[in-house]
């Protein structure tokens, strides 16, 4: 009886150390997060969501900034291999720039996530996190053009307020609307404008050009890739007497990577549509992908989730997780 009573415990231990989360071996490992400034809210929100995540699976997790220097960065990644950190964290300043030291990283064996942006050098990295820069393109467009069409206004000029597109995601994220907005004929896309990803600039940016054809007709449509520059734009067309709207005379602009003054927008009928991705989703995302594999879990090397294009008609359904 009591030999069966032991066996039963043994099988009962061996259940229990099967169904424990594999996370749980990670337990004390170092994470050296090379992040931006995380006095940006997207950052920042991005940052909170995977340091919860990482000390919530038993990680020792250090956060260095860098405002948005390469240089520095590449300082930063040679100081977390010196200090023999078990697994880096990227969010990479310059796809360019730092490939010598994460070339120093992969020599010493110390395995790289890089977070938001990718690179294509796959040898480089463990696994990457982020977004899907194609439907982050070509689901505004698909939005713009769509509605467009809807209300009858074909022929139509559309202009696209980039962040930085020196590399990264604003260059990748305009070849995606190119193509896809090449897929409603009679609506053109009439001039790209970089701002850097600052809102002052995308203000600019928009009375800019909304003063340059009005001559033409006036622009029909604006694509904005956050809705910090989506709300930068409303406040352009604002001042230069624009009315904001989806009906004939009126000016479309959509955002992404959904915000708080981009859902007021919404609601107040001065944006017409954003997208669905949050930073809270990609720092838990990352968090946990950073777990398995200090836990020796193999995962897949691109990870990203879906996107949802959201308007008036379902804000409601993402107040809450955009609003932060």
């Amino acid at each position: 009886m009591r030999s069966r009573k032991m066996a039963l415990c043994a099988g009962l231990s061996a259940v229990v150390a099967l169904a424990a989360p594999q996370a749980s071996i990670a337990t004390g490992k170092r994470v050296a997060f090379l992040d931006g400034p995380i006095a940006d809210k997207y950052i920042g929100a991005m940052t909170n969501s995977f340091n919860a995540t990482a000390k919530a699976a038993g990680l020792q997790v250090s956060v260095v900034q860098s405002p948005f220097d390469p240089a520095l960065q590449a300082r930063q990644l040679d100081d977390a291999i010196a200090q023999k950190a078990d697994l880096v964290v990227l969010m990479i300043m310059s796809q360019k720039a730092l490939v010598p030291a994460l070339t120093r990283a992969k020599n010493a064996n110390i395995p790289v996530v890089l977070i938001n942006t990718p690179i294509p050098q796959n040898d480089l990295f463990t696994a990457f996190v982020g977004e899907d820069s194609d439907l982050m393109g070509s689901y505004p467009a698909k939005a713009i053009g769509d509605i467009l069409k809807i209300k009858g206004r074909v022929p139509a000029k559309v202009a696209i307020i980039a962040g930085s597109m020196d590399e990264g995601i604003a260059p990748a994220r305009v070849d995606a609307f190119k193509k896809e907005i090449a897929k409603y004929p009679g609506i053109s896309l009439v001039a790209v404008e970089e701002t850097h990803w600052a809102p002052p600039e995308a203000e600019r940016a928009a009375g800019q050009l909304l003063a340059r054809f009005s001559g033409q007709g006036g622009l029909d449509a604006i694509y904005a890739m956050n809705d910090a520059l989506a709300n930068g734009a409303v406040q352009g067309a604002e001042s230069a007497g624009v009315k904001l709207g989806t009906d004939k005379g009126e000016l479309v602009i959509v955002g992404g990577n959904c915000l708080a003054p981009g859902i007021q927008d919404i609601e107040q009928g001065k944006m017409y549509a954003t997208m669905h991705w949050t930073p809270t989703n990609l720092g838990r995302d990352t968090a946990q992908t950073a777990a398995k594999i200090l836990a020796g879990e193999t995962v897949p090397k691109r990870q990203s989730r879906g996107i949802q294009i959201i308007t008036k008609a379902n804000v409601d359904k993402y107040k809450a997780e955009c609003t932060f």
